[in-house]
């Protein structure tokens, strides 16, 4: 399986769309980033309570970057119901000063 996010940087906050294929058909899909205290965080899951591939193992969700990560680069496990894994990187910046 592959997944784009994009984009693929951003201060937290920012909106990102995470876009998954090649895994398997109606498969339920966590997706999961880990900020630097270990602190496991869900994504994808905005006004969704489960993610489902579609008949081709296709996903597409908006979510956003969480509020409190710090600037980084973060590992994203995205794994499946049906055995299907893959990871991505988003990298958080800082927020700008207003």
């Amino acid at each position: 399986p592959t997944v784009t996010i994009t984009p693929s940087s951003g201060a937290p906050t920012t909106p990102i769309k995470i876009e998954g294929k090649g895994f398997q058909p109606n498969e339920e899909i966590d997706i999961i980033i880990t900020l630097d205290v270990g602190e496991k965080i869900g994504l994808g899951t905005e006004k969704v309570d489960i993610i489902v591939t579609n008949e081709k193992g296709e996903f597409s969700v908006n979510s956003g970057i969480p509020t409190n990560a710090k600037p980084g680069i973060y590992k994203i496990d995205i794994i499946g119901s049906k055995g299907s894994t893959t990871e991505a990187n988003i990298e958080v910046t800082a927020t700008e000063k207003k």
